[in-house]
C-alpha cells in the first residue's frame, strides 16, 4: 500500500510498516478478544451509523488490508522508514499532541493498514489520540472514513468515481484512474468481494457521498479523545 496524507497537501508515499522503536501495545478494544481475534467491520460500521453501502466498502478493504484483524501490524524494515518518513514530514501537525515520534514510526496496521500519521492527519479532533490506538477497530474506521473522504476530492478519482477506483486508491493513490494499474488490481479485488459476498458489479458502483467525518465516527463509538 502507498498511502499520501490525503487532503493535506503533504506527498508522503506510505505502506505497511516496521518497527523502528517498540511493537505497539495492544490498544484497548472492547469488542475484541485479543490477537488473532476478527472483527465485524459491517456490524462496526451500522453503530457508526454508516450507510450498508459503505459497510460493504469497508469490509472489502478490511478484508485485503488485514483479513479484518485489528491487531494485525506490518513492521517490516520498509513500513518502518516510510513510517518515520511520514512523521518527519508532517511533524508540525502533531506538535500538541505530546507523543514522541517513534510512536509513530513503528510501521503501519489495524483494520485497514493505517500508518499512525496518515491516520491520525485525517481527524481533527482525535488527532492527539495515542498512535497504538490505530488497532482499536473504532479508531481505525473513524480514520478509514477521513481517508476515504479525502481520497474521493482527488482528481484523479473523478476520472473513474467508482468503488473500484477508490479501492485502488487506497493502495496507491497516484494511480488513481490509471487503466493500467485498475486492470491489475480487478482480479484480486474481486476475489476479495467474493469472500466478504459481495458481487463483482460492487466495484462498479459510484459511492455516495460519506455522510459524516471520522471526528464524528469517534463520537458515535464511544471513542474518548485527548
Amino acid at each position: 500500500m502507498r498511502w499520501g496524507l490525503v487532503g493535506l497537501g503533504v506527498g508522503v508515499g506510505i505502506v505497511v510498516l516496521m518497527t523502528v522503536g517498540a511493537r505497539p501495545a495492544q490498544a484497548s478494544t472492547p469488542n475484541v478478544g485479543g490477537d488473532g481475534a476478527r472483527v465485524d467491520v459491517r456490524e462496526l460500521a451500522r453503530d457508526a451509523g454508516l450507510p450498508e453501502v459503505w459497510g460493504d466498502f469497508f469490509a472489502l478493504v478490511a478484508h485485503g488490508e488485514s483479513r479484518n484483524n485489528p491487531h494485525a501490524v506490518n513492521d517490516s524494515p520498509t513500513e518502518a522508514r516510510r513510517s518515520a518518513e511520514a512523521f518527519a514530514s508532517a511533524a508540525n501537525r502533531f506538535e500538541r499532541c505530546g507523543h514522541p515520534p517513534e510512536a509513530y514510526s513503528w510501521g503501519s496496521g489495524g483494520l485497514f493498514g493505517h500508518i499512525p500519521t496518515t491516520a491520525f492527519a485525517q481527524l481533527r479532533e482525535g488527532r492527539c489520540l495515542s498512535p497504538e490506538m490505530i488497532l482499536d477497530p473504532r479508531v481505525s474506521l473513524a480514520a478509514a472514513v477521513g481517508f476515504a473522504r479525502g481520497l474521493m476530492k482527488w482528481k484523479r478519482y473523478a476520472v473513474d468515481p467508482t468503488f473500484h477506483n477508490l479501492r485502488a486508491m487506497w493502495k496507491w493513490p497516484a494511480k488513481g484512474g490509471d487503466p493500467d494499474f485498475l486492470a491489475e488490481r480487478r482480479p484480486k479485488y474481486d476475489r476479495h468481494a467474493a469472500v466478504v459476498g459481495l458481487p463483482p458489479s460492487f466495484l462498479d458502483q459510484t459511492p455516495p457521498p460519506l455522510p459524516m467525518t471520522g471526528d464524528e465516527v469517534l463520537d458515535r463509538l464511544g471513542v474518548a479523545v485527548p
